[in-house]
């Protein structure tokens, strides 16, 4: 008989699984049972020995944990292990003012008569100033500084949510990013909102439990003293030395597990949220600056010159100024004479095996000389001109650039710099060491005391300018860029001039996609009944390769398919389109003041020019 599908899927689970599904109600259970009913010392040693171990568990995997979601679960882990050790100083309580008299120092279990005698060195002073200690560290400074972090950490995650949203569909809409890359990036930020959200609340048990262990305490020995002397008969000085050494010893028991989670609650909230070894990313970030360790060495040899205990002093000033020997060597050897660190790490990781560059298809391609690689190093500053640039041209086009790639090439100049798109070299120049490009503003002649140039972009005389003749030329109303500035504006005219080949027919796809996600109606009547994709993707094209705007993409979309039946070629349709968006022409041609320049031709020039220009398949851009 065939088993139904719910109980075939349970049954499919493995042990492990049905064995957890149980652990958390049957601990709920059995820490009710603890603070109803007495637990023998044994039981005790146990439930406290099984905290300690989970409470080092949790520091440990703060620190392992690359990030604060691996960990995503502490918030409810922090409500758990604070009713854990409420429900432990309540089993213990009850021992300590039941068998104390009669049992003595064992009559809360081992565990807390060790934590009594050897952690406080046998002493009962001596406990209650490390218990104070302990408490006051965990309370004024980690529980403290852990709620403030996380309060912080959940405003900044709420508030930035929107900006990363928006990210992550910007990526998605440009091909960066497949849907499911997408998807789990939105989940992501999804759940680390709602766990540094989780945390602020939670962090809040650390702090209030820190109070609590104190209060405990106090009541605890004043209970003590109360049911020794009175209800037993004990001397004061015996009462005193039983049940206070047994509640400093419960103190601890409690108080050095909650710091242990206090600490790892420290780490997991102070984390950033890229993914990186907290360990690893400690020393090397410490490490990083031999000199820094030099001076420290040179410093720690002094002071144990100055009448400080010396064997101390100077075994860490010996150990610290080796270190800055050994990393210094390691430094000049893993880097080549007189080049920068931060390009050498940037070439590292833009070079690419040959075979991976044969086999990607790139559609943009940047490539460097070695003196420009450390444009997009680690916080280089073209990346971020790049972003800026996407942002423009889909402002104004109406479509989103493609992954731009950046590689080193050897086999240029060592500052120049080419652009290829689709494998063919669109811009390609050099950058002279030492100048800035000064752009003349519209209609002004370019500067003459520098070397010439062209503006990659408008085509304006240029001329590439020391610092201080190009900020003479910026008071005058000329455009400076920098050498992430050529770049990024080398890139841009590459972009404009070839926008129709980087509109590939994934990249129409996405765009009419992105329509349905707003104007579902338009896109279910024109596509694919009307109008399919490569018919669409053809006639953009068209209009592209003249420089117009393919957005609004709706309106395009509906003129487009009223005129679908009398056009027959791509070309022929991108004509009527162009008549029907004469406005939006004539606006992008106008000049600052408004005024439009044209040239009006006879018939007989259009008659000799219009078969030539355009009665056929649109051609191909020009290099």
């Amino acid at each position: 008989m065939a088993q139904p599908l719910g109980t075939a899927a349970v049954l499919q689970r493995p042990v492990s699984a049905h064995v957890m599904d149980y652990a958390l109600p049957a601990a709920i259970l059995l820490a009710v049972l603890v603070v109803l009913v007495p637990v023998p010392a044994p039981v005790v040693d146990l439930l406290l020995a099984a905290n300690l171990t989970v409470s080092v568990l949790a520091l440990l995997g703060a620190l392992a944990a690359r990030t604060p979601l691996e960990m995503s679960v502490f918030p409810t882990f922090l409500l758990g292990a604070t009713l854990v050790r409420l429900v432990l100083n309540i089993a213990t309580t009850r021992l300590i003012l039941s068998r104390a008299a009669l049992d003595g120092s064992a009559a809360a279990g081992q565990v807390v008569e060790t934590f009594g005698e050897f952690v406080a060195a046998n002493n009962l002073v001596v406990g209650a100033v490390v218990f104070a200690i302990i408490a006051i560290v965990q309370f004024v400074v980690i529980s403290a500084g852990s709620t403030r972090t996380s309060e912080v950490a959940a405003r900044f995650a709420l508030d930035g949510l929107p900006g990363r949203q928006m990210a992550i569909d910007t990526e998605a809409q440009s091909g960066a990013l497949s849907r499911a890359q997408a998807r789990a990036l939105r989940l992501d930020l999804q759940r680390q909102a709602d766990f540094f959200a989780s945390m602020d609340g939670a962090s809040r048990f650390v702090r209030g439990e820190a109070v609590a262990s104190v209060i405990i305490t106090l009541v605890n020995i004043v209970g003590g003293l109360a049911i020794g002397v009175v209800e037993h008969g004990l001397p004061l000085e015996r009462a005193l030395d039983v049940y206070a050494r047994l509640t400093i010893g419960d103190g601890l028991t409690s108080a050095v597990p909650a710091l242990f989670v206090s600490v790892a609650t420290g780490l997991l909230v102070s984390r950033s949220s890229q993914s990186v070894d907290l360990s690893s990313e400690f020393g090397r970030q410490f490490t990083a600056r031999p000199h820094v360790l030099l001076v420290t060495g040179v410093f720690l040899a002094l002071l144990s010159l100055s009448g400080l205990p010396f064997l101390p002093l100077a075994a860490m000033a010996a150990l610290t100024l080796g270190a800055a020997v050994v990393l210094g060597r390691r430094r000049r050897a893993g880097a080549a004479p007189g080049e920068d660190v931060d390009a050498e790490k940037a070439e590292a990781v833009l070079a690419a095996s040959p075979a991976d560059n044969l086999m990607t298809e790139d559609r943009i391609v940047v490539r460097l000389g070695r003196s420009l690689v450390g444009l997009v190093a680690a916080r280089g500053p073209l990346p971020e001109r790049v972003t800026a640039l996407r942002s423009a041209v889909a402002a104004d086009l109406g479509i989103v650039l493609p992954q731009i790639t950046f590689r080193d090439d050897l086999s240029l100049p060592d500052r120049g710099y080419a652009i290829a798109i689709s494998g063919d070299i669109v811009v390609s120049d050099d950058i002279p060491a030492g100048r800035l490009l000064a752009i003349a503003p519209p209609g002004e002649p370019a500067a003459t005391d520098g070397q010439p140039a062209i503006d990659p972009l408008s085509s304006r005389g240029a001329t590439w300018l020391s610092h201080a003749q190009a900020e003479t030329a910026r008071r005058g109303g000329a455009t400076v860029l920098d050498e992430a500035g050529c770049v990024a504006r080398a890139l841009e005219s590459a972009a404009r001039r070839r926008a129709d080949r980087l509109l590939s027919r994934d990249a129409a796809s996405r765009l009419v996609e992105s329509l349905r996600a707003v104007q579902p109606a338009v896109v279910e009547q024109v596509v694919p009944g009307v109008l399919s994709i490569a018919r669409i993707q053809r006639t953009l094209q068209c209009l592209l390769r003249e420089g117009l705007p393919v957005r609004p993409l709706s309106d395009l979309l509906e003129i487009m398919s009223d005129h679908a039946a009398e056009a027959a070629e791509p070309w022929q349709l991108a004509e009527i389109v162009r008549r029907r968006v004469a406005g939006t022409i004539c606006r992008r041609a106008r000049d600052p003041q408004g005024r439009l320049t044209a040239v009006r031709l006879s018939g007989a020039a259009l008659a000799t020019l219009v078969p030539a220009a355009g009665t056929g398949p649109a051609r191909p851009s020009a290099p």
